[in-house]
């Protein structure tokens, strides 16, 4: 038996879980090979890593400030546990793109900015302002690869890419990361006269997209592309790749003694929301050391009905409903809520059929009922954590999930504070409809978009100049102005893989614009001298302060945060 109040609540369930059951949740299993039956797990810990390794034999990558990416067998993860250097220890989350449209090769614009160039006013910079372009910036994207064939990324038959690192490929890792190949620039042109797109390959043409507004907007910055782990192509990666990848940025920032942004549009729904989730802690963690701006989106959940919440207090009974479609295969349900609140809490299916209460702490608790396999553990804060976790897995004994109305039922017994969040799967990781009855359209932020010290963005249409529905909204629980700004993300014209260009949709696309302004922000401060402290959350102000309200708004609101980018009033202050 582990020592379970150091281990993520759905960690701890995942390990109680048998496999049979766990490869057709959604999740649990991410993380197991079974080949070698280890698990690949995220640890924060003090003291010196190796004196850990000499009592539990595992793998490991080793990150900043005390955290590690991890390979472990299963039998050793209660040793682990108790090693009184081991704080918490988590399992990898699948994350998603924040987009609503991959490139689509058919639709194509030839104009040379894309479109919100305007509206985020990067066009004034040429008037009584000096001319920048990101020089000597570098600009991480960390996302699903590159298509460096394309003509926007190559000039005078040379690359415009700095360096890439596929963690796909194997044989030439970076630094002490163990894992993946790096191509620098004279690998990059060999690749390219060679017409070879094996490096980097990007599948769905998210990455190029998002690189190449940054390739307009920030011309003259070093793009360092980062192409994480793919689950066999698909259109997602997880939490330790994300992790890796901003390590081996910021790592590449201290050589180089280059200032930092990272672009980051991917997301999912696990999590507080409230810069609790392992991940947000590791950005929180890092964004001191150098000079680094870290930038995010909210995530594309401002409409899908996957976020309820209420308050508990003074009612006798509380019941929440959710749709589940026909063909729903696997979800997990994540209720949040505060330790010092005692609820009962029940789960009723479209048969009427009740479950519960469940109301045993650290213990998981399944049942079998019509066709399906439940499971339910009641977690405790964490020593990163305040916020307490009921994390509920439903899973189909053959293929599908049992269709209708689902309840969830709540029978408060002592409350202090009252309030109870829950979110479903983001909707990229489902594959029908999935939906609250009663939804609420607010704390749709994805992963990491509550993280405290990043720059969150949402998007907004830039010809209409309204809020874009789709795009997640804040604040966070604890009602932190999250977003932080607003971007144009809606029929962004881009690189496509394959040459040519596109139009996409989301958030996805909206937060290149404001790395973009911050590159040239902090190539104005530090690179030109004129404030070698324009990083990080001094950054982050200048573009608050120089956003714009778009009509009918008042800021700070949860859909723009405090306002539309306008980069060059950032400058002017």
């Amino acid at each position: 038996m582990a020592d379970v109040s150091k281990l993520s609540t759905e960690l701890n369930l995942a390990l109680n879980v048998p496999y049979n059951e766990r490869i057709k949740s959604l999740g649990l299993n991410q993380g197991f090979d079974a080949f070698e039956e280890e698990w690949e797990l995220i640890i924060r810990y003090f003291g010196n890593i190796d004196d850990i390794n000499v009592e539990i034999p595992f793998s490991y990558i080793e990150l900043f400030n005390g955290y590690a990416v991890i390979r472990i067998r299963q039998e050793k993860i209660s040793d682990l546990s108790y090693n009184p250097q081991i704080i918490f220890m988590d399992k990898p989350k699948a994350l998603y793109y924040e987009s609503d449209f991959i490139p689509d090769n058919t639709i194509v614009y030839n104009r040379s900015m894309p479109a919100g160039y305007n509206s985020s006013c990067f066009n004034l910079l040429n008037y009584g302002i000096d001319d920048y372009t990101g020089e000597d910036v570098l600009v991480a994207v960390i996302d699903s690869g590159i298509d460096y064939n394309n003509p926007q990324f190559i000039r005078d038959k040379r690359t415009k890419i700095y360096e890439i690192w596929d963690q796909n490929i194997s044989g030439n890792p970076p630094y002490n990361l163990k894992i993946g190949s790096v191509y620098n620039e004279d690998d990059i042109n060999n690749l390219i006269e060679q017409n070879d797109n094996t490096a980097a390959t990007d599948y769905t043409g998210h990455g190029t997209a998002v690189t190449s507004i940054i390739n307009r907007l920030a011309e003259e910055s070093k793009l360092l592309i980062i192409k994480l782990w793919e689950n066999n192509q698909k259109a997602y990666s997880k939490t330790t790749s994300i992790m890796l990848g901003i390590t081996y940025a910021i790592k590449k920032s201290m050589e180089l003694k280059l200032p930092l942004v990272i672009n980051l549009s991917f997301g999912n729904n696990y999590g507080d929301h409230d810069s609790g989730a392992i991940l947000e802690r590791y950005i929180d963690s890092v964004a001191d050391i150098t000079k680094i701006s870290i930038v995010t989106g909210t995530g594309n959940e401002g409409t899908t009905s996957r976020h309820t919440e209420f308050n508990i207090m003074e009612k006798s009974w509380y019941q929440e409903e959710f749709f589940v479609s026909r063909f729903e295969r696997a979800i997990n349900i994540q209720i949040w809520r505060k330790f010092t609140d005692v609820i009962d809490i029940f789960l009723v299916t479209p048969t009427e059929t009740e479950i519960g209460p469940f109301n045993n702490y650290q213990e998981t608790m399944s049942y079998i009922i019509d066709n399906m396999s439940i499971f339910v553990l009641n977690g405790v804060p964490s020593p990163i954590n305040i916020n307490q976790e009921t994390f509920i897995s439903i899973i189909p004994k053959e293929d599908f999930l049992k269709e209708g109305v689902w309840k969830i039922k709540f029978k408060p017994k002592t409350i202090v504070d009252g309030r109870v969040n829950i979110w479903l799967p983001v909707e990229a990781s489902t594959s029908s409809e999935l939906k609250f009855i009663r939804p609420k359209e607010f704390t749709t932020l994805t992963i990491p978009g509550t993280a405290k010290k990043a720059i969150t963005v949402g998007a907004y249409n830039q010809n209409n100049l309204n809020y874009a529905a789709f795009s997640g909204r804040g604040y966070s629980v604890s009602k932190d102005i999250k977003p932080d700004i607003a971007a144009p993300g809606v029929n962004i014209n881009v690189a496509a893989v394959g040459g040519g260009n596109a139009v996409v949709t989301g958030t996805s696309f909206a937060v290149p614009f404001v790395s973009s302004a911050a590159a040239l922000l902090m190539e104005y401060g530090i690179t030109k001298g004129n404030d070698p402290f324009l990083y990080g959350e001094k950054l982050k102000s200048y573009i608050i302060k120089g956003a714009k309200k778009l009509p009918g708004t008042i800021v700070p609101n949860e859909r723009i945060g405090w306002g539309a980018l306008c980069v060059a009033e950032s400058f002017m202050i």
